[in-house]
């Protein structure tokens, strides 16, 4: 189908939604005016290295609107990796999927040193999905739902210090992805657990939508009544907008009966999501999921397959479609979503990629092979606007001074 194979797809579709499609958010604040020399940004990518391997190595860039990412001194970190950081300390973490540690580094001399590491063998069976919370630069948590436990870390002194008990985001029945996308809201973070059956494209119909103080270590989940809410983003009004990704619009364009794709929304000030999604679909003239911000944060790129160059039918899967070349970009004012407009770009991959870093949000362009990248600048003035490219697919960015 469009010249991919299947097994390629499965590897991006995998790598893709269990490392969170790609979406990194702002870890908070934490500029302590680190004396910290070199790159000011760390860029994770996954590299494919064959039909249906890949690694996975971290570089490092000066600035996310030009240039390209230097991986002249990148770190290979392995085929289930990604990169977390509290901004501005100077120091930056991996998390090891293949090894069940986290790795402390920094730079010296522009040359990323690793500081320890922290072995997890014993505390947890694996990543399928995990985030990394902090609470100042020495005391994180390793947020995973391979056993419902986010594990304290002393950052300091790199020791595990305790654990909390966060069962209550998992589905007992799917497997349950935490959405990396998260958001600090003042001192507490918001994000999402979402449930589905990646291969065959089965979701649940509802996610978890939750909310962590990390200096008082406690934990509070709503339920959102919609599945697959893989996207997040706070709107210019302070409202937080949450969307499905495209498996589940894929899924209910083959099967109606499935869960349609939708858009929730979370009042400012709010803890309890709105009763009644969006229906995506009814804005558009195909199946519809995801978002990016765009603008002023108060309108959002959406991704709406083209039925008539990729047809839907019984003989192609969830996963297939979703991975499919032909989603083109649609654009959805938050407050009149009934006149949402197709722009003039190419059709795309319907899986999204989008990183908010320092209040910015960039759109991630990879090459339908992955051999390469683009960032495209989607808010602030003049957007779009093209940003930094790099080698592979950007899977995560962070600020390390």
């Amino acid at each position: 189908m469009n010249g991919f194979a299947l097994s390629r797809r499965l590897t991006a579709v995998i790598l893709g939604i269990v490392l969170l499609t790609t979406s990194c958010g702002d870890d908070g604040t934490g500029d302590n005016g680190s004396a910290n020399t070199g790159a000011r940004y760390a860029v994770a990518l996954r590299l494919l290295t064959g039909s249906t391997t890949q690694s996975v190595v971290v570089g490092f860039a000066e600035d996310l609107a030009s240039g390209e990412v230097d991986v002249s001194s990148a770190l290979e970190v392995g085929s289930n990796a990604n990169l977390w950081a509290l901004n501005g300390t100077g120091d930056f973490y991996i998390t090891n999927g293949e090894e069940l540690t986290v790795s402390k580094y920094r730079l010296e001399d522009g040359i990323p040193v690793e500081v320890g590491r922290i072995g997890l063998s014993g505390r947890v069976s694996g990543f399928l999905g995990e985030t990394m919370i902090f609470d100042g630069p020495d005391r994180g948590f390793l947020l995973q739902t391979s056993t419902g436990e986010a594990v304290e870390l002393n950052l300091s002194t790199l020791e595990i210090s305790g654990s909390i008990d966060v069962s209550a985001l998992l589905d007992p029945t799917l497997p349950t992805f935490i959405n990396r996308n998260e958001f600090f809201r003042g001192n507490e973070l918001v994000g999402v657990t979402y449930a589905t059956n990646v291969i065959e494209g089965s979701v649940s119909p509802v996610s978890n939508i939750f909310f962590f103080d990390p200096a008082t270590a406690t934990f509070d989940v709503r339920r959102a009544p919609c599945g697959g809410l893989s996207w997040m983003m706070q709107a210019a009004n302070g409202d937080l907008w949450f969307a499905s990704n495209t498996l589940v619009a894929s899924g209910h364009a083959i099967d109606g009966t499935n869960q349609a794709p939708c858009l929730v929304r979370l009042p400012a000030g709010s803890r309890d999501p709105e009763p009644n999604p969006l229906p995506l679909n009814d804005y558009t003239t195909g199946p519809t999921a995801g978002l990016v911000p765009a603008g002023d944060f108060s309108s959002i790129l959406v991704r709406v397959l083209d039925t008539t160059s990729t047809p839907v039918s019984d003989q192609v899967t969830a996963l297939e479609l979703a991975f499919a070349p032909g989603w083109d970009t649609w654009q959805l004012d938050l407050s009149q979503p009934e006149n949402a407009s197709r722009l003039d770009r190419d059709p795309v991959v319907g899986q999204i990629g989008f990183f908010l870093v320092d209040g910015v949000s960039y759109e991630n362009a990879a090459r339908l092979d992955q051999s390469s990248s683009v960032l495209t600048r989607t808010t602030g003035p003049g957007a779009p606007a093209p940003g930094l490219t790099s080698v592979g697919v950007p899977i995560a960015i962070v600020r390390i001074r």
